[in-house]
């Protein structure tokens, strides 16, 4: 690659968001300043992948004048709050996607990703830093042949990395879930406690859901015979396979809806468990109590009996009673009923 002052001078300061990756299968991978780029100059062997990590309008139309790529609807890109959607061009396309961050313990974030696609370029837009991307980064170590690669077979595994983000995010629901059913099980999830916990995984499941299915469209129109860009490269079979992923995706995350939803059938069934049981004790209770007051009446009848004439009669009554009770309450835990 060669040195190209006319495009370090409209450089600022601001080009240290962008990160530019070149993947040379007969040279050198390394990481190079984007006034290092020609494109025109870039080989079949050479794949370059530049990460620009600001939604700026101006930084971005920075790096498209760079990469000579014109007609790029660079306000749509910037736009980080629409429905994912395609636009194709005649040498180049672009689309969006929705990644999702996830943090342990927390609700996932949705993070939306723009890709410009060209002969032997990605460009990828985004506010911050992509974890699988840095992952990715980190994997791939030392010299690699992704050089071999055209842009859209290097987008694939880009694409194929961003649904892998939503199954990770479906892990972290799942075992919210399971905490969640350790403490129901343990009596620890008050039902205050419980409707606000199963609020918030009903909301994060609705939200995959409602961030994953409008990619349908994205990768259907990838996959599709008519993307010229993508049928005339070697990549045909890989969307095939990506869009068998996303499916995967989608079925994973309409199955944590039902494993959110499963969290309420165990605490109504924990619920009713605990209401048989203090209905056993209440019961239990009302036969001890009634009992004694069947053994306190007879005494209360007016007959003529030595107890009534011993010096600790009452005391005598007392204890009859409590020990009557204890041994209906021993009986009662022997056979399990309280």
């Amino acid at each position: 690659m060669s040195k190209r002052p006319a495009v370090s001078a409209i450089l600022s300061a601001s080009m240290e968001d962008v990160k530019v990756y070149l993947y040379d299968a007969a040279g050198h991978d390394e990481q190079i300043d984007i006034e290092q780029i020609d494109i025109e100059q870039l080989e079949e062997n050479q794949l370059l992948w530049v990460n620009v990590l600001a939604r700026d309008e101006e930084l971005l139309g920075k790096v498209t004048a760079a990469l000579k790529v014109e007609h790029v609807p660079c306000g749509k890109v910037i736009d980080d709050t629409s429905r994912p959607d395609i636009d194709r061009f005649e040498h180049f396309f672009r689309f969006c996607v929705n990644a999702v961050v996830t943090k342990k313990d927390a609700s996932p974030e949705r993070m939306m990703i723009d890709y410009i696609v060209g002969k032997n370029f990605v460009v990828s837009v985004h506010e911050g830093e992509v974890e699988y991307f840095d992952e990715f980064r980190k994997r791939e170590k030392g010299e690699t042949p992704i050089g071999e690669l055209d842009a859209e077979s290097f987008l694939a595994t880009l694409l194929d990395l961003n649904i892998v983000s939503y199954f990770r995010a479906v892990e972290e629901l799942e075992r919210r879930v399971d905490r969640m059913d350790e403490r129901i099980l343990r009596k620890e999830l008050e039902t205050e406690d419980f409707l606000s916990e199963m609020v918030k995984l009903r909301r994060d499941a609705s939200r995959l859901r409602r961030w994953l299915t409008p990619h349908r469209d994205i990768f259907y129109s990838l996959s599709r015979a008519d993307f010229h860009q993508i049928a005339e490269s070697d990549s045909g079979d890989q969307y095939k396979m990506l869009n068998q992923h996303f499916e995967s995706a989608i079925d994973a995350v309409e199955n944590s809806r039902e494993t959110v939803l499963s969290v309420f059938d165990l605490y109504a069934t924990k619920s009713s468990q605990m209401t048989n049981t203090f209905v056993q004790r209440l019961t239990f209770l009302t036969l001890l109590t009634g009992s004694l007051a069947v053994i306190a009446g007879v005494l209360g009848m007016n007959f003529k009996s030595d107890v009534f004439e011993a010096q600790n009669g009452f005391l005598v009554t007392v204890g009859a009673l409590l020990l009557v009770a204890v041994a209906l309450t021993a009986f009662a835990r022997f056979k399990r009923w309280i």
